[in-house]
């Protein structure tokens, strides 16, 4: 097996510069943690916090603890690569997230000015709108008996479609519920039929060909209000950048249906808090509603950072050999009890009165690749969760245990019925 030969020769190589091996933890991490969600975590109680094993046919090396792990990836940076999509098929250059060097900051700096000179605030209405307006149609047809499976997909299928149309409408500029809008929505439907598609193949490459077409169209001027035409601005997009914000669209589209989807769970298990936004000033519901998400985050949606080692290093007298995989663990170090009390218990009022916690709570990354729609992400899952108290009573079915999806966890068989505030009850 290659993870076992793997091993031998880094403990031989730690052995010659007389370097110490982590602990050996699980032959199969990816496994152990499947049956326990918990268990990456009560092994580094168990043998510290760096402690090695096998994910997917190779070591991998766990470091748990977000101060162990951003101090690892700024000492070393230079021997990591994220662990990103391979897009070469598709456009010159890399995914933003794997991106180094001059040619990440070169691209990651356009892409921060044009978030910021986008005015957020006024497409919040319009946004707001496209929400509120799917939700009540998925609250009508959801009047009707359906099979668990059926509503299962129904309530997916809705928060494909908000998050599709939020992002297209943020990134591209391009108005909602027009031809672009759709023509745009039915590509990245065939881009990622069931979440985003980690190996480029013949359906990505033509799904990708329709992206661009359909985007060549878009006339910057007309449209004023979105990132791509706030980047315009500035000159004519390469091909490199263009290829990044369809991919960008692309991740986060199914990253955000799923931190919606966890929203949805919690907000049925704690109408207090749904009633607590719906009744509060405009100003205290911003803070509550984000207080809500940030704790989702914490609890669910913020998991793991992969690199991949490309030399040998040592880290706090530990050997990392080139060719593993590292995993920094986050779900586990926002589970730390001296950091947050009762750390499994959901409790959003941990982020609110002033209460900071610094880089011990690190949802969307620990380095210089740290997630740059971070700000945006939470402010559309707030208005989403806004929209949710303000106007539809909400029930839930489902969503226990929690099971591992292809590459986040997720609420297993969540369902979920909406009734309209006001509508009489059928």
């Amino acid at each position: 097996m290659r993870s076992t030969l793997a091993r031998v020769m880094a403990t031989v190589r730690a052995w010659r510069g007389s370097h110490s091996m982590p602990s050996y933890a699980h032959r199969r991490l990816d496994d152990a943690e499947r049956m326990d969600r918990n268990a990456l975590g009560r092994y580094a109680a168990q043998l510290g916090p760096i402690f090695d094993g096998v994910i997917q046919d190779r070591r991998a090396v766990c470091v748990v603890g977000n101060t162990l792990g951003r101090k690892l990836l700024s000492t070393h940076s230079s021997s990591l690569r994220p662990v990103s999509i391979d897009v070469s098929d598709l456009f010159p250059g890399e995914f933003m997230r794997g991106m180094e060097g001059k040619t990440h900051r070169h691209y990651r700096g356009a892409l921060i000015r044009g978030l910021s000179a986008l005015d957020l605030e006024a497409l919040m209405p319009v946004l707001r709108q496209m929400i509120r307006q799917r939700l009540l149609t998925y609250a009508l047809a959801s009047e009707a008996p359906t099979s668990a499976a059926e509503a299962y997909h129904n309530w997916s299928d809705a928060l494909s479609e908000i998050t599709s149309g939020l992002l297209i409408r943020l990134v591209f500029g391009v108005e909602l519920a027009t031809p672009a809008c759709e023509r745009l929505m039915a590509a990245y439907q065939s881009l990622g039929p069931n979440g985003v598609a980690w190996t480029v193949r013949e359906p990505q490459r033509l799904a990708f060909a329709r992206l661009r077409e359909e985007l060549s169209r878009v006339v910057p001027e007309t449209m004023p209000l979105g990132l791509m035409p706030t980047l315009a601005a500035s000159g004519p997009l390469d091909a490199t950048m263009l290829g990044n914000l369809i991919y960008m669209v692309e991740t986060g589209r199914y990253d955000l249906r799923g931190l919606m989807r966890w929203i949805s769970k919690f907000a049925a298990e704690h109408p207090h808090w749904l009633a607590r936004i719906a009744a509060a000033p405009p100003t205290e519901a911003k803070a509550c509603s984000e207080a809500f998400v940030l704790e989702v985050l914490r609890q669910e949606q913020s998991e793991r950072l992969m690199r991949d080692v490309l030399e040998d290093f040592t880290f706090e007298g530990f050997f990392f050999a080139k060719g593993d995989l590292l995993r920094i663990c986050m779900w586990e170090a926002h589970k730390d009890a001296d950091t947050f009390e009762r750390p499994f218990v959901f409790d959003s009022d941990r982020f609110l009165g002033g209460q900071t916690y610094g880089e011990r709570f690190s949802p969307f990354g620990l380095d210089h690749h740290l997630c740059p729609f971070s700000s945006i992400a939470v402010r559309l899952a707030s208005l989403f969760l806004t929209v949710l108290a303000e106007d539809f009573e909400l029930t839930a079915a489902g969503g226990n245990p929690p099971v591992r999806g292809p590459y986040h966890w997720e609420p297993a068989g969540l369902s979920v019925s909406l009734r309209q505030k006001g509508r009489p009850v059928t």
